[in-house]
């Protein structure tokens, strides 16, 4: 490690979590710094033989434990109202996108990270799947509706048509 001046370093504080020995895995109890990018070092002061330490933040989720793929069904109060509400994010670095629960895409959300993208849509859920002709006018059926939901979302949220919006009658009962 290079020099590093004492103004970019803090001695001691106190943390919302502990500090781990990255080679025996146990908790540090001793004296700490952190450097000015966030990394935590055993002793006073950091000098180029310092022995770096893990910080693990107090009952926190992290967004990478969060962002994984949850299946969600509509519950009989969706059914009466005949819409259910999904979650979606998309990570931008790899295109990736996942279906949350109600609970992780706040958490997500309240995060704001740059990279991570959320979106809400409104998916049919009850009705006719198929399009049909009354008095001579066309009303679109629940699959119609869908498809117009994703193509919709897949503008705002690219790849969720692919990945999760592709059967456009999924949930649907008459």
């Amino acid at each position: 490690m290079a020099y590093l001046p004492k103004i970019k370093q803090l001695v001691g504080g106190k943390l919302n979590g502990i500090l781990k020995d990255p080679l025996t895995g146990l908790k540090f109890a001793g004296s700490f710094v952190r450097d000015f990018k966030g990394n935590f070092f055993k002793g006073k002061s950091v000098r180029p033989d310092s022995k770096p330490l893990e910080f693990v933040p107090d009952g926190k989720v992290s967004t990478d434990e969060v962002f994984r793929n949850v299946s969600v069904s509509p519950s009989g109060v969706d059914y009466n109202k005949g819409v259910f509400v999904r979650h979606f994010a998309r990570d931008t670095r790899d295109g990736k996108v996942v279906e949350l629960d109600k609970i992780s895409y706040l958490k997500i959300q309240k995060e704001k990270k740059l990279y991570r993208k959320t979106l809400k849509v409104q998916w049919f859920i009850k009705g006719n799947p198929e399009d049909e002709i009354i008095n001579n006018y066309l009303y679109p059926g629940v699959k119609a509706k869908n498809a117009d939901v994703a193509k919709k979302a897949e503008k705002l949220l690219p790849g969720i048509t692919d990945q999760h919006l592709k059967h456009y009658s999924k949930f649907v009962v008459q």
